[in-house]
């Protein structure tokens, strides 16, 4: 569980548990839609990890839209603790699997082209993938990480050509 169609809902699980246990907006309306699965967006974790001061005004945003009432500064700063923590678990993980790629293939030097809203807009998840890559990654092999725009609809469209080709040149039979 770590595309960008998770990440949020890991994110509120999280802070719906610190909540319950009172760690976390005490007094808070359990009506909110903090308590609502999959109301905390994944793009509310890219927009928290964006929160460069102490002011955390896109983390009070999401809190806003979620309909939390009186948080503190505290509160604030759990929560961006709780995105960085659940993005890096996310990035790591990624990393873990191409890295485990790489070291298979052997090559000395690869691209890799990743597509996806979570790695084209989280303002880190490039960096703390490319990080824990570099660890993990054998020595002496080199690999890039390249964004692609639409990278299945391309993929799909490839696969596509590629087997019309095949078939149009009597090499496989394709049977439907």
């Amino acid at each position: 569980m770590i595309s960008g169609m998770y990440m949020g809902e890991i994110v509120r699980l999280v802070l719906e548990r610190l909540t319950m246990e009172g760690l976390l907006f005490s007094g808070v309306d359990r009506e909110c839609e903090l308590f609502v699965r999959g109301r905390f967006y994944t793009k509310y974790v890219s927009e928290i990890e964006s929160d460069h001061d102490e002011f955390f005004r896109n983390t009070k945003q999401a809190l806003d839209e979620l309909g939390l009432e009186g948080y503190s500064s505290e509160d604030c700063k759990i929560v961006k603790y709780v995105c960085t923590l659940i993005s890096a678990r996310a990035a790591f993980l990624s990393a873990a699997g191409l890295a485990t790629l790489i070291n298979k293939i052997n090559k000395p030097n690869m691209t890799i082209a990743v597509d996806g809203s979570l790695y084209r807009f989280h303002p880190r998840f490039h960096n703390l993938m490319c990080l824990k890559m570099k660890e993990l990654v054998k020595p002496g092999l080199k690999f890039q990480l390249q964004l692609s725009h639409d990278g299945s609809g391309k993929g799909a469209a490839l696969v596509a050509a590629v087997a019309t080709r095949l078939r149009d040149s009597k090499e496989i039979s394709v049977d439907c």
